[in-house]
C-alpha cells in the first residue's frame, strides 16, 4: 500500500514575507508604471502628446533616462508631424479616423517597447500608475493642445474660416 501525501488541501498557503522586496532584477521596478492600456487611453482621449508623457514616464521609473529623453523628443516632433498633417487636411476630410489610427499606432508600438517590462513587473508584484493621474495628463493635454490649435488659427487667420 501507498503512502498518502500529507498536505492538507484545506490549509491556508503560506509565504515567507518577512524576505526582501521584489527589486528591478526580479522584474518589479521600485516606483509604479504606467500600463500600455493607460497609454492608449492618454493617447486616444488627450493626444498622442499625453501617451508619450506616459511612455517617458515609465523610462524614467525603469531608470532609464537617456530612453526617456529619446522617446519624448521623438514623440513631440511625431506630434508635431501629426498637427501639420491635420491642419493640412481639406475640410471634407474628417480628422476622427486619422487620430483613431494614431492612438492604436501609439499603443501598439509602446506595447512592442515597454509591454514585456510593465508585465513583468506586474508579475513580481510591481504597482500601476493609477487613473486619476492618467485623466489628469489628458486634461491637461487636451487644454494645451486646444490653447496651441488656437493660438495657431489666430496666428494664420484661418480663425476667421472657423467662425463665420
Amino acid at each position: 500500500m501507498a503512502i498518502e501525501p500529507t498536505i492538507n488541501p484545506y490549509a491556508p498557503p503560506t509565504s515567507d514575507l518577512t524576505g526582501p522586496p521584489p527589486s528591478a532584477a526580479d522584474g518589479a521596478f521600485s516606483a509604479p508604471l504606467f500600463s500600455p492600456r493607460q497609454m492608449l487611453a492618454a493617447a486616444a482621449l488627450g493626444s498622442v502628446i499625453a501617451g508619450v508623457m506616459l511612455l517617458q514616464a515609465n523610462y524614467r521609473a525603469m531608470g532609464r533616462a537617456a530612453a526617456a529623453t529619446k522617446a519624448l523628443l521623438f514623440g513631440l516632433l511625431a506630434s508635431a508631424g501629426l498637427f501639420a498633417v491635420l491642419f493640412m487636411l481639406p475640410d471634407r476630410i474628417p480628422a476622427s479616423p486619422i487620430n483613431i489610427a494614431t492612438a492604436l499606432t501609439f499603443y501598439k508600438l509602446a506595447e512592442s517597447m515597454q509591454g514585456p517590462a510593465f508585465f513583468k513587473h506586474r508579475a513580481a508584484g510591481g504597482s500601476v500608475r493609477s487613473n486619476w493621474v492618467v485623466f489628469g495628463i489628458i486634461i491637461a493635454s487636451a487644454v494645451a493642445v486646444l490653447i496651441l490649435a488656437g493660438a495657431f488659427l489666430l496666428a494664420t487667420g484661418r480663425l476667421d474660416d472657423v467662425n463665420g
